[in-house]
């Protein structure tokens, strides 16, 4: 790919400049007093060696170079060649870019110039893929340039994106570990255990004050909660390690819909289990030698297990039948952090639908979790797709 684009540059008029970055050809061009430059990356030559400032440095440099030969104007665009879509985009994040896919496929991201020094068209014929089978319907032929593009659909741009790819950037995993941390360490450190007390009488859910009582709110507030420095720590832990794969691997708006759309879905299932389902059959509760029957509709529950089981249902989503649609979530493979994932997952949904002696833990928040989490990700795929085909027929 790169020495098709060669010659065609080359042909166009450019001319690479010596002591450029290794496997980042750069060609420049001068017309009419306006300098045009181009930045050629292989991704899969420079591998992790391509970092943002890298990336502004030679545009930096480029513009630079082409000032130095009398350019009074100056523009420079970069042609990312790779698979991964949104890995580079966030490269070019406030830059101009262009991605080509292995294939030959000029895509365009909203925002990016549709045509860059006249070369758009010459330059799609050039590097396009072969031509689809004739067919009768003109509909079914496929372009070979892509526009992504939200604004029918008002999809706002990146949804669809990976947002991270390092721990220090999983922003929102990081964010809400730290808000769960500080919502249970505060009323410890302001009133010791009689402020954990006092919060689970305000926000936790219980079918009498959360459906009864009119409190709709607490379906959410009671996914900030926990009652133990130990249910806090499980809870942190499992977050940490399925938030931190799955951020990586889809868009931060996702997975932030995933995380609270699947916890109050686990919320919501768990208000009906203790309150419609299991109304009429008391909870047997025993401290010491006594036995107490406890009404389930007064059963107070907290904790982030719902939605954190959520992020888990999506995980099962995105490991398998995700894996068919890589053209939309490229991720690169780590088959140790894949595997670690998939036994952490596998053991919450292990313990969620066969471990039936689990104490205090709410099983059906859990379980409302799973499928909420799944049922959102398959959403948002079907979006997606619908999003794509809109692109490709109009």
């Amino acid at each position: 790919m790169t020495e098709e684009i060669r010659e065609f540059l080359e042909k166009m008029g450019f001319t690479v400049l010596p002591n450029g970055p290794e496997g980042c050809p750069i060609y420049t061009k001068k017309d009419q007093g306006q300098g045009f430059g181009i930045i050629v990356v292989d991704c899969e030559e420079t591998g992790d060696l391509l970092t943002k400032d890298l990336h502004r440095a030679m545009i930096a440099w480029t513009n630079e170079r082409l000032k130095s030969d009398g350019c009074a104007v100056t523009s420079v665009i970069t042609f990312f060649i790779t698979s991964e879509l949104a890995k580079y985009a966030l490269f070019g994040d406030g830059t101009q870019f262009w991605i080509i896919s292995p294939a030959g496929r000029i895509i365009v991201r909203t925002g990016q110039p549709e045509d860059f020094a006249g070369i758009r068209s010459e330059l799609s014929k050039k590097i396009a893929p072969p031509a689809p089978v004739q067919s009768s319907n003109p509909v079914e032929m496929t372009s070979p340039v892509v526009h992504i593009k939200s604004t029918n659909l008002n999809m706002p741009i990146g949804f669809f994106e990976e947002s991270a790819y390092s721990l220090m950037t999983c922003y929102f995993t990081i964010s809400l570990m730290i808000l769960n941390i500080l919502l249970f360490i505060c009323p410890v450190a302001m009133d010791g255990m009689a402020g954990i007390e006092s919060q689970w009488q305000t926000f936790a859910s219980s079918w009498n004050t959360t459906i009864k009582g009119g409190k709709i709110w607490q379906m959410f507030t009671c996914m900030f909660i926990h009652g133990s420095f130990l249910h806090l720590s499980s809870n942190m832990l499992a977050l940490l390690i399925i938030g931190y794969w799955l951020e990586r691997r889809i868009s931060r708006r996702a997975f932030l819909a995933v995380y609270f759309g699947g916890g109050l879905v686990g919320s919501l299932v768990s208000l009906l289990y203790r309150g419609v389902v299991m109304a009429d059959s008391p909870r047997i509760v025993q401290v010491g030698w006594l036995r107490y029957a406890i009404d389930q509709r007064t059963i107070m529950a907290g904790g982030a297990s719902g939605a954190i089981m959520a992020l888990a249902g999506a995980t099962f989503f995105r490991m398998f039948i995700g894996r068919s649609f890589d053209g939309y979530w490229p991720a690169e493979r780590r088959p140790y952090l894949d595997v670690l994932v998939f036994i952490s997952v596998l053991e919450n949904i292990f313990v969620a639908v066969f471990v039936k002696d689990q104490g205090n833990t709410d099983v059906s928040a859990h379980l409302g979790g799973i499928f909420g989490g799944f049922l959102i990700m398959s959403l948002v795929m079907v979006i997606l797709y619908r999003r794509e085909q809109k692109q490709k027929y109009g």
